[in-house]
């Protein structure tokens, strides 16, 4: 690949141009991503917090960035070996990790490779006493490994990156006004809405905005959720019990990791029937990186049958808790692909289908793939 010193120049301009006029560098990241074809992926950890206090890129899924947070960051098996590592030192997973680590590895298997990665290059920028910011490269399995050229190119960016990071080094350290879940929460197209543990509303994104206007089920008074009474009862039953856990060092990563669900009805004295389903877990700092502030909250995610937007995967695994591979299966299965036929399309022993469709049956109540595809038929559309 052949880079002439006019690209390089035009990158240069829009990464300070970020830094003097105090934009989001996602501009610089997307004309980057266009120029190496790469993903790019871009996270900050505050020392004094130990939290995630900052995550953008470029052409990366959406959907994957929630339970990136919520679950698998804490598998990840790339961070131990970067983080160690040198300011300006290159990790390339594929030299540390080979095909049968990956072949056999939780992280990769039903997190990253389904969701199109497979191959990451990182290197840390900034690595001081307050912050680490780390800037990496991601390919899927049909790219291959990073490239020594673009590494080169890259090389060569790097210290106006870490200039211009220096500059405006505040925006890669922890702000309670600036909260990547929150950025997170706003990109999804899902409605979403956070609260404390006693029902306060916290956040809500715009889809849950138009939720509220659009049906009576549920509302907000005096600052506080409201929902049909057993249900709000349920709500905040459960949330206390988890504040008590919590409180009493009981709460497991397990527990933080799975969701709760609700069916909310109107009253029966209405003349018309209304249902809304409601998926919540709970957030712990400590389990998902501080990014949605220094005290637990309850996530909420809903599901209106007649006002939602078409939904990603994200519904799916909030409301089962499955991992992307097992919400890829249980799209092909929606489309009618037989076992043997998915098993081709994803390069899988029909074996490892079958017993990851066995864990589908296991998480979402079903025993066989007719009770399966009625349950999925319930849900909207997770996958174009």
């Amino acid at each position: 690949m052949h880079f002439t010193q006019h690209q390089f120049d035009g990158l240069v301009s829009s990464l300070y141009e970020a830094v003097e006029h105090h934009q989001s560098w996602q501009p610089f990241f997307q004309r980057l991503s266009d120029q190496v074809g790469c993903s790019i992926y871009a996270l900050a950890i505050d020392k004094k917090h130990g939290a995630l206090s900052y995550s953008e890129g470029a052409n990366l899924p959406d959907e994957g960035e929630l339970g990136y947070i919520q679950k698998y960051q804490a598998i990840d098996p790339r961070l131990p070996l970067l983080l160690p590592l040198p300011v300006n030192t290159w990790l390339h997973d594929h030299l540390l990790l080979d095909e049968a680590f990956v072949a056999s590895n939780t992280f990769y298997q039903e997190f990253l490779i389904p969701l199109g990665m497979r191959y990451v290059s990182g290197i840390k920028i900034i690595d001081d006493e307050d912050v680490t910011l780390i800037f990496s490269y991601l390919r899927c399995p049909q790219q291959g490994p990073v490239p020594d050229d673009i590494i080169a190119f890259t090389n060569r960016l790097i210290p106006h990156m870490q200039r211009a990071a220096r500059m405006v080094v505040k925006n890669f350290t922890y702000s309670t006004q600036a909260l990547v879940g929150l950025a997170l929460v706003n990109k999804l197209q899902q409605p979403v809405m956070l609260t404390s543990i006693n029902g306060e509303v916290i956040h809500t994104n715009q889809a849950a905005q138009h939720l509220l206007q659009a049906t009576a089920l549920i509302s907000i008074k005096d600052g506080k959720l409201v929902m049909p009474a057993n249900c709000m009862q349920a709500f905040l039953q459960e949330a206390a019990m988890t504040e008590k856990a919590i409180k009493e060092n009981r709460f497991s990563a397990e527990s933080a990791y799975s969701y709760q669900t609700l069916q909310l009805h109107n009253n029966e004295h209405s003349t018309t029937t209304e249902k809304l389903y409601a998926f919540y877990s709970v957030l712990i700092p400590q389990y998902v990186l501080g990014t949605f502030g220094l005290r637990p909250l309850m996530l909420l995610m809903f599901y209106h049958p007649n006002s939602a937007p078409p939904t990603d995967v994200a519904l799916l695994a909030a409301a089962f808790d499955l991992s992307p591979a097992e919400c890829l299966i249980a799209s092909l299965l929606a489309d009618g692909n037989p076992i043997e036929e998915i098993a081709t399309q994803l390069g899988k022993k029909q074996d490892t289908v079958r017993k990851q469709l066995q864990s589908i049956y296991q998480k979402t109540a079903t025993s066989r793939q007719p009770e399966l595809m009625r349950l999925l038929q319930h849900l909207p559309a997770y996958f174009e």
